[in-house]
Order: C-alpha cells, then structure tokens, then sequence
C-alpha cells in the first residue's frame, strides 16, 4: 500500500493532472463493472422468462448474457476512458503552457534584477579606476578618455543623467571589494551624502560576481559595470525581431555568471543555506540555471533560423557574383555615414550616438569600374567589454566576416583615435576574421573636416585615406583603393575588349560584366573598344561564345 501512495505521490509531483486522471479511471472502472453486472443481470431474466420461446440450455444463457454484458460494458468504458485522456491532456497541455509561461516570467524578472531594468531613468554617479603602472596599466589612452567614453555611455540612454564623476588610480582590479579601504569609504560618503545619487557606475568591461555584491552591499545603491550599461544602450536601440534576439542572447553569459552569486549573497544576507527548493531535490541555482538554459536553447534555435536565412541570401549573392564590402569600426565613427556617402542612399539616416546600429544590413553601390558591391554595415565595436557581448552577434556578423573587402572607419577627430584603431583591430581578431582579409584592411580616417583634439601619441595603421563622409570629401580615392582590393579578392580583371559595335558581344558584356567605358575603334568604325571589369569564369564564358566559333 505504501508503494502504491509513493508512486501516486511521485506521478503527481511530474504530472500535476495525474490524481484527477486517476480518480476518472477509477471512476470509469467501476461504471464499466456495474454496467457488466447490470446487462448480464437483465439478460439473463429476460431468457429465463422466455425459456418457453428460446429453448436454450443454462449455460447457453450464461454465455449469451456474457457476450452481451461484454459489449455494453466496453462500450460505456471504451467511451469514458477517451473522455478521461481527453481530460488529462487539456490539463497537461495547460499547465504546460502556464510552466513554461512562469519560466518566462521567472527569467524575464532574473534579467531585471540583474541588469537593474527600469524605465524611469537613473542619476548616476561615474567612477573611473585605472592601473597606475605595471603590466595592467593601459598606454595608448588616458583615464580622462575613458571616462569621457563613459560618460557618454551613461548619456546615450534616455533620462539617465550623470550627477557626478571622477577617476581613480588603483593597484589593480582584482580585489575581493575592488576599490581599497580609503577610497571605498570616500566613495561610500559621496553616495550617502548626495541623494541625487541613485546608482553607481564602475566603468571596468566586468565586475566579477563577489565584487560586485560587495560594492551594492556597501553603497546601498544598485552598481553598474559596461557590460550591464552595454546590454541596456542595446535593449534600448533594438528594434528588429533580429536585434532583440541577439542582444538576448548577449545577456545569457553575464546572466549565468550572477545566478549562484545572487544566491550565495541572497543566502548570506538572511543566514541561512542552500536547500531545495524545485522538483527532485533542485536547488535555487539548478532552477535558475535550468530557466536561462532553456531560454538560451530556444534562442540558439530562432538565431539558427536567422543564421540559414542569412547563408541562402549569401549564396544567391555568391551566384550572381556580387563583391561584397563589409564596413566596420568603432562606435559612432561614421560608419553609416559612409556608407551613405559611398552609395548615395538618401533613405540611410545616420545617427550621432553609440551603438545606433545593431542590425547588419546590406546596400548597393558602384565602384568607379560600374563594378556593382554590395556594402555590409555592422554594429560597432568598443573597448573594456567582453568578446561574448559582440559574439552574440554572430548570426548577422559572418556577412562582415565572410566579405571579399573589409573597410575599417576610425574617427580622425577624436582624441582617443589610437586606442579606437588598435580595439576594432583586435577585435576581429578574436572574431576569427581569416588572416588574408586582415592583412587587407582598407583603413578610412572619416571626419577629416573637423578638427582633431588633443591625444596620446598616434600609433595609427598604415595608409589611411582620408575621407569625410559629410562633404564627400576624399571619396575618389577610397573607391579608387576599394575597386583594387575587390578585384584582387574576387580574381576579376580590368581590359579593353574589341566588338563589333552594336553585335550580340557587346550586349553580352553589358549584360554579364561591369562596363566602365565604351570608345569608337579608331581603326575600324565598325568595332568599339570596352573597358570592362571581368571575372575569369565570365571571360571563359565570353571566349567560347564568342571567339572559339
């Protein structure tokens, strides 16, 4: 009996609509032998009665009323045991459905908490700690400008506002409350003295999980790292189906790393120890983790989906042989300027803010050659934030990372030129970008026509050609050193072929090749000369139609 309540007990822990399920069948049972008995009761009266008129034996009756009792019975049991599933699978697919809908406000309150989500806004104060010397002290920027890049962080988000900001030199960044004793308490002073203060900006790319519980418990107000300011400029820019994916799927590293953290502090605070608190003996983190790896699985899959839409595109792109240039940079360096500037598409609305671009789309332009490229706008890169925060972008990235031509956009105006180059250089580095498209980098120094702020010395890539995006200026030369690499990456060629003017290979090449320039044979008024950019399958192609006959 004990076992019989265990696995009642156990059923109903994993199918919650088990008991009602039970009690229905049980139920059935019971009408299913009454039935029985009540057929086989009444038939056989009913042939005893007429013995007369059925002259049949006991037994006979017996087997007659058996059969019949049989079918009624199933008949009534066969119906109510559909009736019970039927019951039974309403109910599971609705607590189903409410399980996985409490998953999803579970994970969707574990993102706000963690990230400090709010739509009122913040007043933040901004701290900026350095590496005084040795091998942690960085040497091509100053902590000035990095705090300058912070604090237009913090003003990139709508009704955030910086009540409050300085820089501090420290040893390094690893202890266990981050700052050291004194500068702890001075900072500590400052956010309970001030009470316009609501919440505390560490501009380092990632607290770790005890430093960060550590400096909430000692300021009293919520504590902020760039990867959280990051994911909410993202979050906040998001627009498409496509980007929100992806800045999800940003969120799920810094997520798993603070659910045991969360816990272990939450434990702390309140004295107690970790206990089970799901199904099977799950403990709070095993629930936690379990909620963030099943919204990581299902944004594995939609993003897998957007991954095969994005290779079909690239390889109808591949099949009708379009060159593609990916446009990369820094943050706010003008990229979508650029490209603005480079297609002449009235319809791009660049915008003077970090992170305005998540999407990476595609735009069509023309090389000097009338070779027609296709140029790919990525989300911009920044310093002090981990890889996987821009690795979450890959789904839409491998069109940057697969393109025959890379240009790199640096801002020439800003003061912190050289440390913005050498981040979007190591960056596609640790993107896996292939040695051969890194070592042909088309470098464009943009905003040439403003002028340039003071920095730490220059320690800038080679080549670069200066352009502004704004007035067009410099943009014959950048197209020059585009149509160059394209042609070398792609095995297209520039030539002059002899046609017959007006004759089916001169409507060949305008068909199949890019045609820059047409002149009349000086020699022969009946042929023309065409400069056009060919690739070595299109020249096969135009040999075999039109000269092997």
């Amino acid at each position: 009996m004990n076992d019989i309540n265990q696995l009642k007990k156990d059923q109903s822990e994993k199918h919650p609509a088990f008991g009602s399920y039970l009690e229905c069948m049980t139920r059935t049972l019971f009408t299913g032998l009454a039935a029985f008995t009540l057929t086989f009761s009444g038939t056989f009266l009913a042939q005893s009665l007429a013995k007369k008129v059925v002259p049949y034996s006991r037994s006979g009756y017996v087997l007659v009323s058996t059969c019949l009792a049989t079918a009624v019975s199933y008949q009534i049991t066969s119906q109510r045991t559909k009736a019970c599933q039927a019951a039974w699978m309403a109910a599971e697919d609705k607590h189903t459905y409410l399980t996985q809908r409490d998953a999803e406000a579970e994970y969707e309150d574990l993102v706000k908490r963690t990230f400090h989500l709010s739509d009122s806004g913040n007043q933040v104060l901004i701290v900026q700690p350095y590496v005084k010397w040795g091998s942690g002290k960085k040497r091509n920027t100053t902590p000035e400008l990095q705090l300058a890049e912070a604090v237009a962080l913090i003003e990139t988000l709508p009704k955030w506002k910086v009540v409050d900001k300085l820089v501090l030199p420290l040893h390094s960044f690893h202890k266990k409350t981050f700052f050291g004793k004194g500068n702890l308490k001075m900072l500590r002073d400052k956010v309970r003295e001030n009470e316009r203060i609501v919440s505390v900006f560490v501009s380092v790319n990632e607290l770790r999980g005890v430093q960060h519980r550590e400096l909430e418990e000692q300021f009293g107000v919520p504590v902020f790292d760039r990867y959280m300011i990051v994911i909410q400029i993202f979050r906040e820019h998001a627009t498409t189906m496509e980007a929100k994916l992806q800045v999800a799927r940003a969120e799920i590293p810094y997520l798993r790393s603070r659910i045991k953290d969360y816990h272990e502090g939450a434990l702390e605070r309140i004295g107690t120890s970790s206990s089970a608190v799901g199904g099977d003996g799950e403990t709070f983190v095993d629930v936690r983790r379990k909620i963030v790896g099943l919204r990581e699985k299902k944004l594995k899959q939609e993003l897998e989906k957007i991954r095969s839409n994005r290779e079909l595109l690239r390889s109808n792109r591949t099949r009708l042989q379009y060159a593609t240039v990916a446009v990369v940079g820094y943050t706010n360096a003008g990229k979508t300027s650029l490209i603005k500037a480079l297609t002449g598409k009235a319809s791009l609305q660049p915008k003077d803010q970090l992170f305005a671009t998540l999407d990476v789309t595609v735009h069509e332009g023309y090389l000097p050659s009338r070779l027609k490229v296709l140029y790919v706008d990525t989300v911009g890169f920044i310093s002090d934030i981990p890889t996987e925060l821009i690795e979450a972008f890959n789904a839409t990235l491998e069109d940057a990372l697969l393109a025959d031509v890379i240009v790199h956009v640096c801002d020439m105006s800003h003061p912190d030129l050289s440390a913005q180059c050498e981040t979007v250089t190591a960056t596609l580095r640790r993107l896996d970008v292939s040695k051969n498209l890194l070592e042909n980098v088309i470098v464009a120094g943009n905003k040439i026509d403003l002028p340039r702020q003071s920095g730490p010395d220059m320690n800038l890539p080679p080549d670069i050609t200066g352009v502004s995006a704004l007035h067009n200026t410099g943009l014959n030369a950048l197209l020059s050193r585009i149509e160059k690499s394209v042609l070398a990456a792609t095995g297209r060629v520039s030539m002059v072929i002899r046609v017959p003017a007006g004759g089916s290979e001169m409507a060949w090449l305008y068909k199949e090749a890019a045609v820059s320039e047409v002149v009349s044979d000086s020699e022969d008024s009946e042929y023309v000369l065409m400069r056009v950019v060919i690739s070595e399958g299109q020249l096969g192609r135009f040999k075999r139609l039109f000269i092997s006959q």
